[in-house]
């Protein structure tokens, strides 16, 4: 079995990949909520106890969306993003659950090729939050963080920044990816060829050109750990 935090995109294409075998269950807000760490080790010892235990805990469940809404709460970040963290990866420390962390690569900033070993510098509240939240990861033993460039299709916005590049990739070809490397370690960038945002939301429907005018970073991710891992599968 495969647990699941939280009820998003990813979440849901995560269970959609659910089979007899290995089936995949998600934990909404209101069946586990991650900041209550009495709560966490109850629901997920429950599991524990049950025929078919987890062997892996995909933690996706994050204060995301809107970005800003990190800085507008900053204690509810905080309260979700780093300490709802370390309250989920502590139970999957107690019962040998491998823990995998979804990342993001707002943890990087600019638009040099970044590999896993570059340097951090987040540049919003929401990229720090989940760099605490990395930060707690790496205590955890057998713990893999993935840095996701993910980007929602369909787009949420009226327009797609044709300034700004990133490592876009959706969240159902991530959902993929995330079940053939859940065995790895450390860290790995999980994203697809660096293109305008623009150009990536286009392909998959009619989007509306815009600039940033610099207000939002380009992030382009280096990939090839990812690829060099997919192909030893």
């Amino acid at each position: 079995m495969i647990l699941v935090s939280g009820n998003g995109k990813l979440a849901k294409e995560l269970v959609e990949l659910s089979t007899t075998e290995t089936p995949i269950v998600s934990l909404s807000k209101k069946d586990m909520d991650i900041t209550n760490e009495y709560i966490v080790s109850d629901v997920i010892k429950k599991y524990v106890v049950s025929p078919n235990p987890p062997k892996y805990f995909i933690h996706t469940a994050a204060l995301t969306k809107p970005m800003k809404i990190n800085d507008i709460n900053p204690i509810d970040s905080l309260s979700v993003n780093i300490i709802g963290v370390g309250n989920v990866a502590r139970i999957c420390q107690k019962y040998g659950i491998k823990f995998i962390y979804i990342s993001t690569d707002f943890v990087y900033n600019g638009d040099e090729s970044f590999n896993e070993n570059s340097s951090l510098l987040p540049t919003n509240n929401y990229g720090w939050s989940k760099l605490g939240g990395e930060c707690v990861t790496r205590l955890i033993d057998n713990s893999l963080i993935l840095r996701c460039a993910l980007c929602d299709i369909p787009f949420r916005h009226r327009v797609a920044f044709d300034d700004v590049y990133r490592s876009s990739i959706t969240h159902k070809a991530t959902a993929s990816i995330i079940l053939k490397l859940k065995d790895e370690v450390g860290v790995i960038n999980v994203g697809g060829e660096t293109t305008s945002v623009y150009d990536f939301v286009s392909k998959h429907q009619e989007i509306e050109k815009g600039l940033s005018n610099k207000s939002v970073p380009s992030i382009n991710m280096n990939i090839n750990k990812m690829w060099e891992r997919l192909r030893d599968e």
